[in-house]
């Protein structure tokens, strides 16, 4: 201690000074207390004090044993009731451990927590511990974002000598190198216990999501950190450290950001003396390769022994103009953001590293201070006073002056250099401080005599431990409502979600149940049952509407009055607009084309053959193909989904292909008139085959209708329980076994389909014969107007209507001139290959209504059968597990889906959280269940704050 003295003061019993205090003057006692509380020591034996001591007596002597009233304390000096003047002996501090200098700094951070001088002293100090030791529990849990709580957050340039202004603060030597340390922030929290510990955690708020190299244009005001994404924090233990190993704790922290560095990677393999990686490799080449340039996820350290300071800092990565290396350019920004999203926290006290070798007009953290308008909360702290050149003096006496970049809490002044043979003695570099700022005049100009009371780490740590109790009891208030009112919502939203029921098994069976039930009744629904009967139409119209046409003109060799026209196609269709035969100046491709398609369907009443006769004696036979088919017409409107088959039967059949067909299947020495069966064969197969398009269409159309019908019971029974794993279960389960189904079915439709394209067969010859005639007659007809009209016999613009469209006298009239007509004529040439050509397409209309029929009834007597069967349940029973399942299955079943189980979960962590914030606030009120720990001889913990200032004043 540089000097001691003596000051006049009344009603008090004179106390000779001490002879080493004599020579000492008064003028360090013309300073603030702060410099003056550095020197009253605790005598040797005295334990550790608690909150709740809040009158325990120190052995000093008393300085008044006699009661007067309070305001006395604070009243005028010569307001007194005696007149003898009373003198105060102001002594050393002698340290109670061994080998550690004493330092006036140091003495003023121990008078901070425990004096002699006024027992309102000792109390202070305690509710600043108990502030600061709670304040360090809430940054920990991790509560910022429901309340903005105080903390000290170290901020400045590279090489502005952070690392070791940290080291002092903390009493501990640690990272200084411009390596790891610079890449994520650290969190300090230093707190006074008889025992000493140590603990080093990883806070982690984001995660690593890279989607290739970052550029400077992905840091944006929503992506402040690329390629780091926020997330809920969670904490990792990463390793604790023993007394003995504490000389250590430099290196666990460089390995500790290494692990924050590789996200992707168990942070244990990287833990000093345990991990693999950590054993097997360097740690500078540790640090070299890590995955991430960056990461402002957090390094925590949490201290706690004897003389230790009450404190919790923040020491981020310094700020900088130029990476090492051009790919890097981005970090500029990022580090840039990181800083002032610390800077920009209402409730944080800025600790402004400015290095006394270096201009402070080029610093670049103090132009983010000052853009978020921080100045009032900074504290500067000018680092490297060794290293100050001389003529730079005037400029830093006007900074410490505020002429200069002021700063709302003024400066301080450090000196921590790396000492020769620094084997890391927190004492050796105190005690080198005192000595550079107390008698070291030709490396410390005596102009900085001034501000001796601010310089040191010590007196910036206890100014820092000060600040930091009186802002967080100040706001202590407002985080307790804040923090209960998150409480309050977070209920709220915990009780809107579903909670487990109390009987699980009996919940997840009845909801099986309930959708087997659900699903016999969907299948038979009307509603469900009248949209497959409309796709059954819309397919049976399909294969009946490809029949194949028949082109009666013979090839295109054949002479033709037209010249438009060369193919001579006349399509049968039922549509009036379709029919018209041409004029003769522009004949229709489609007036030669044989189509036996209807305009509307006609139900075919019971016991009656598909084919029905035309009125009359000697009426036609008109095949019932378009008139007896369950469907609403043949237009290509009106096939619904399969519109795009609706021409796939085009000219299917030619007389000309017929008779090569005849010629080159006729076994030899076979007469002409006998035609091959495999003729018949070949040509009923090759238009049968055009069913495999529209029959893959109409079990998909099916199997998406029965998916859908299937759903909509689940959802309707399970509505209740859509929200847990037991509806996305069941609903995934569904689908695997619809798609099960589905194979099967499609299996044994495709059965059906390769059974009508083997060869001809039919029982049903009388269907047949009916389905022939009509077919025979038909082409006939349309043949002898053919010839006809190419004869010159009947008007070339002649049309031809469907006979169920005429009158009874039309079609009389129009046969006889038919069969004059060809009287002149003669026999017609290709009356075998017609007869062919009627025998396929009857036999393609008995076939085509038989496939529909199986078709439509293997889906009724197999797939629907199934599900309305208990085939259904048992598969989900199964696959679900639930034959042999336990308590814990059940469970499971019934949990959330995964969203909402997330989101529960995270409710019930910040609850639990915001619970321990809620329990530590109340431990230092109440910390026996009565008065607080913020309670005492002076009120509230920001009173009493003001009232030490004020007996400082008045009894020093």
């Amino acid at each position: 201690m540089k000097s001691a003295g003596l000051r006049k003061m009344p009603r008090r019993t004179a106390i000779k000074p001490e002879p080493q205090e004599a020579s000492q003057t008064p003028s360090a006692v013309s300073h603030s207390h702060t410099s003056e509380s550095r020197s009253p020591s605790i005598p040797n034996g005295i334990p550790p004090l608690n909150a709740n001591q809040s009158f325990y007596r120190s052995d000093a002597p008393s300085i008044e044993t006699r009661q007067r009233p309070r305001q006395q304390l604070r009243g005028d000096a010569s307001v007194t009731t005696h007149d003898t003047p009373q003198l105060m002996e102001m002594r050393p501090r002698h340290s109670d451990h061994k080998g550690r200098n004493v330092t006036p700094a140091s003495s003023q951070s121990e008078s901070v927590q425990q004096s002699f001088m006024h027992q309102s002293f000792t109390d202070i100090g305690m509710k600043l511990k108990a502030c600061n030791d709670t304040l360090g529990e809430l940054q920990q849990l991790g509560i910022s974002h429901v309340a903005q709580l105080p903390e000290l957050v170290m901020v400045g340039d590279q090489s502005a000598g952070k690392s070791s202004l940290m080291s002092g603060l903390a009493e501990l030597d640690l990272p200084r190198s411009g390596g790891v340390c610079t890449r994520c922030p650290i969190h300090i929290r230093l707190s006074r216990d008889n025992r000493w510990s140590c603990t080093v955690s990883l806070q982690i708020d984001y995660d690593y999501q890279p989607r290739g190299p970052v550029r400077r244009s992905d840091v944006t005001r929503n992506n402040p950190f690329p390629p780091w994404v926020k997330k809920p924090r969670v904490v990792k233990h990463f390793k604790s450290i023993d007394f003995d190993e504490r000389l250590h704790t430099e290196e666990v922290l460089r390995w500790a950001q290494v692990a924050i560095l590789n996200p992707n990677h168990a942070s244990s393999i990287f833990v000093p003396g345990e991990g693999a990686y950590a054993r097997d490799n360097v740690l500078q080449a540790a640090a070299d390769a890590t995955e991430a340039q960056f990461s402002p996820n957090i390094v925590a350290l949490e201290m706690k022994g004897p003389n230790l300071p009450d404190l919790s800092f923040y020491d981020l990565p310094g700020v900088f103009s130029t990476p090492a290396r051009e790919e890097d350019e981005y970090l500029v920004q990022v580090v840039r953001n990181l800083s002032s999203e610390y800077i920009c926290r209402s409730q944080a006290i800025i600790l402004w590293a400015l290095p006394m070798n270096n201009d402070p007009e080029t610093s670049i953290s103090l132009g983010l201070i000052r853009a978020a308008k921080a100045q009032e909360r900074t504290v500067g702290v000018l680092t490297k006073a060794d290293m100050v050149r001389p003529e730079d003096t005037p400029q830093w006496l006007s900074v410490l002056r505020g002429e200069k970049h002021p700063v709302g809490r003024g400066y301080f002044i450090t000196s921590r250099p790396v000492l020769p043979n620094d084997d890391g003695n927190m004492d050796r570099l105190n005690q080198w401080e005192e000595q550079f700022f107390t008698s070291n005049e030709q490396h410390w100009p005596p102009d900085f005599h001034e501000f001796s009371d601010r310089c040191g780490v010590e007196v910036l740590k206890a100014f820092l431990s000060k600040c930091l109790g009186e802002a967080f009891s100040r706001s202590l208030p407002a985080i307790k409502n804040k923090v209960r009112a998150r409480l309050a919502e977070i209920r709220d939203q915990l009780s809107e979600l579903p909670e487990l029921p109390h009987n699980v098994e009996h919940e997840v069976r009845k909801s099986l149940y309930d959708f087997n039930d659900a699903v016999k009744l969907a299948v038979k629904d009307t509603d469900f049952q009248a949209k497959w009967d409309e796709l059954n139409k819309y397919f049976q119209a399909c294969v009946l509407t490809i029949k194949p046409t028949c082109k009666v003109a013979p090839g295109p060799d054949e002479p033709t009055p037209y010249r438009e026209h060369n193919n001579g196609v006349v399509e049968i269709l039922d549509d009036p607009n379709s029919v018209d035969t041409p004029s003769r100046k522009r004949p229709r491709p489609s007036d030669h084309t044989i189509r036996a398609t209807p305009k509307r369907s006609r139900a075919e009443e019971p016991g009656m053959s598909p084919v029905k006769q035309e009125g009359g004696g000697g009426g036609s036979a008109t095949p019932s193909a378009w008139r007896t088919t369950p469907m609403p017409g043949g237009k290509v409107t009106e096939l619904g989904p399969f519109r795009d088959f609706a021409e796939i039967g085009r000219q299917g059949l030619n007389l000309q292909t017929i008779r090569n067909e005849i010629t080159r299947r006729r076994r030899a020495g076979l007469p002409a008139e006998i035609v091959s069966s495999e003729v018949y064969d070949s040509l009923v197969i090759g238009a049968i085959t055009k069913w495999k398009k529209p029959l893959e269409l109409y079990i998909s159309l099916t199997m998406a209708l029965f998916k859908s019908t299937l759903r909509n019971a689940l959802e309707e029974s399970m509505a209740t329980l859509s929200k847990r794993m037991i509806f996305k279960a069941a609903d995934a389960q569904l689908m695997v076994y619809i798609e099960k189904m589905e194979m099967f079915q499609r299996a044994k439709l495709e059965d059906l389909f390769d059974a009508e394209t083997y060869q001809m067969y039919t029982t049903n010859n009388d269907a047949f014969k009916r389905y022939k005639e009509a077919e025979l007659e038909t082409l006939k007809r349309h043949r002898a107007i053919y010839m006809l009209r190419h004869a010159g016999i009947f008007d070339a613009d002649y049309k031809i209507l469907p006979l169920e469209r005429m009158s009874q006298e039309k079609r009389h009239k129009e046969r006889d001139e038919i069969s004059k007509g060809l009287l002149k004529l003669g026999p017609e040439e290709f009356a075998t290959e017609i007869e062919v050509a009627a025998t396929v397409r009857g036999y393609y209309i008995l076939a085509a209504m038989r496939f529909v029929e199986s078709v439509t009834l293997s889906l009724n007597s197999k797939l629907f059968r199934a599900v309305a069967s208990n085939s259904l349940h048992e598969d989900l029973t199964a696959e679900l597990g639930l034959n042999q399942a336990d308590d814990t299955t059940f469970a499971r079943l019934m949990e959330e889906d995964g969203e909402i189980a997330n989101k529960r979960e995270q409710l019930k962590g910040e609850k639990k959280k915001l619970s321990r914030a809620t329990q530590s606030i109340d431990n230092l009120e109440f910390p026996d269940g009565g008065g607080g720990a913020l309670d005492g001889p002076f009120g509230r913990l920001s009173q009493s704050v003001v009232d030490l200032d004020t007996v400082m004043e008045d009894e020093i």
